[in-house]
């Protein structure tokens, strides 16, 4: 599979509308007879969804999805719809780390949209997503859940190909999630990085010259009982490896991580850690291939 590498400065003649990807996903899951089973699938574009046999864990379906396109480029769009119901148990992931490569201006847009019933869980894990240098890319992340259902969200962020000595100095990249608990809005949260990048991201305050971080978020019943055996896990506040920064907090029914690593090799090491020590969710098999 090839890409073509586009340009930094602006030019001419961009990718016509007509050329960008589009690709929208919905996926429904059901609880029979103490397992769960897939419900109504919609693929369009370029979104796929597979559910390996090899991924079935007790009462749980693993998904995992797929972009065709090997990525997303300037103008592409992402759509992906995930509905447990009542009592299923989801976890989705990816295929592989997903790549938003250099844009000739426009902006691409990714949206997740959760929803998980009574006494639902999902477990929303993708590997990595790595943002090339001069990637525009906006990602908006929204859930609903009933107030005994279960969210895992596990979001790693790679700025710039690491392994090349890519830097994200210039582009795009705006982030947004509302977490809803019964209609009623528990958690929002921001980020946008614009401008001079490079120059911000040095800052001790903002990533000290890091290229790698996550978000994790656990939103349950029990998820504050959870929040020593997280710090422990991680080393806070005294005995954290030098390689990560971490922070982690507990409120509402809610457990929130924040991990800043070096490149994305410290920054998974750490990310295992925590869920281990959160005790609700295995590593996806696919991880591991």
């Amino acid at each position: 599979m090839y890409a073509t590498e586009l340009p930094f400065e602006p030019i001419a003649t961009s990718i016509p509308v007509e050329r960008r990807g589009r690709g929208r996903l919905s996926i429904e899951a059901h609880a029979r007879e103490g397992r769960t089973q897939r419900g109504r699938i919609e693929e369009a574009g370029f979104a796929r969804v597979r559910f390996p046999l090899s991924g079935r864990r007790a009462r749980a379906l693993e998904a995992v999805l797929i972009n065709t396109g090997g990525g997303l480029a300037g103008g592409d769009t992402s759509q992906t719809i995930i509905r447990a119901a009542d009592a299923a148990q989801l976890v989705v992931t990816t295929q592989a780390a997903e790549k938003i490569y250099r844009s000739d201006g426009a902006l691409s847009r990714i949206a997740v949209d959760l929803a998980a019933g009574a006494g639902a869980r999902i477990d929303w894990m993708p590997q990595s997503t790595i943002v090339f240098d001069g990637a525009r890319v906006e990602r908006c992340i929204a859930a609903e859940i009933a107030r005994d259902a279960r969210l895992l969200l596990v979001e790693p962020v790679i700025l710039g190909r690491t392994a090349r000595g890519e830097r994200f100095s210039q582009g795009l990249l705006q982030d947004r999630w509302r977490i809803r608990r019964d209609g009623k809005l528990v958690y929002a949260d921001g980020l946008q990085l614009e401008g001079d990048i490079a120059r911000l991201l040095d800052r001790r305050a903002t990533a000290g010259g890091w290229a790698a971080f996550a978000t994790l978020l656990l939103v349950a019943p029990d998820a504050e009982s959870r929040l020593e055996e997280v710090r422990a896990a991680l080393g806070l506040p005294d005995e954290r490896p030098a390689d990560i920064e971490a922070g982690a907090s507990a409120w509402d029914g809610m457990l929130s991580v924040r991990l800043l690593a070096r490149d994305g090799a410290p920054l998974e090491a750490a990310i295992r850690r925590v869920l281990a020590a959160l005790g609700v969710a295995d590593i996806p098999r696919i991880w591991h291939s």
